[in-house]
């Protein structure tokens, strides 16, 4: 049996969207830039929003999973971002650059390929505001029974069975074209 959730449910106020707002397609993925299959998904959905961004909505939630060391600080490092401007750059940039993460990545190169502003950033990073979003998309996401990264919600309903990229592309297509 299909379960299909609520729009208001999957998209909080403040989740970060790409996308026409009133398409009737509407993509959500809740990811952890730590994770290697999210990385694997992140050009495929990349190149979905660029290329159907007046067709459908994308819609980014954080679920950084506790086993890996560096998804809570990148998941701060791209709200940070988000604060000047760059969240889509940073998630970019983040899935990208997976296997360099360490301390010195969130204090300097991450700033480096983002230009962001430094005093900016190094404030920013530390705002509890940013760690309570974080925190509410993890709550929300173990709400909705999640259990690994990426997840994605098409218009509401949970896609199981995703056996690669392809087959999301190959989703949002046929939902786009309905």
């Amino acid at each position: 049996r299909v379960v299909t959730i609520a729009k208001e449910t999957l998209i909080s106020n403040d989740a970060h969207r790409m996308g026409n707002e009133n398409a009737a397609a509407y993509l959500v993925e809740f990811s952890d830039f730590q994770c290697p299959a999210c990385a694997a998904f992140a050009p495929a959905v990349e190149s979905l929003t660029n290329k159907y961004k007046d067709q459908f909505l994308f819609v980014y939630r954080h679920y950084p999973l506790p086993q890996y060391q560096y998804a809570k600080p990148a998941a701060y490092a791209a709200e940070a971002a988000a604060l000047q401007g760059k969240f889509w750059e940073a998630v970019v940039v983040l899935f990208k650059n997976q296997d360099s993460f360490s301390d010195d990545f969130f204090s300097t190169q991450f700033i480096q390929l983002l230009k962001l502003n430094t005093s900016q950033y190094t404030k920013d990073i530390d705002d509890p505001a940013i760690m309570e979003k974080i925190e509410r998309d993890l709550s929300e996401g173990q709400q909705l029974g999640l259990r690994s990264t990426p997840t994605f919600f098409l218009n509401g309903v949970l896609l199981t069975n995703l056996s690669g990229p392809n087959d999301l592309v190959k989703a949002v297509e046929t939902a786009i074209k309905q």
